[in-house]
């Protein structure tokens, strides 16, 4: 599986909230929304 994220969404941010709290590893892609 991957994640796709950008640091300044809200949504990415609860996944990687709840990837954090269930120990949980998958490889991250980051996106920049601004380019």
């Amino acid at each position: 599986m991957k994640f796709y994220d950008c640091a300044t969404a809200p949504s990415p941010r609860r996944v990687r909230i709840f990837m954090a709290e269930k120990n949980i590893e998958i490889e991250t892609i980051q996106v920049d929304l601004a380019s």
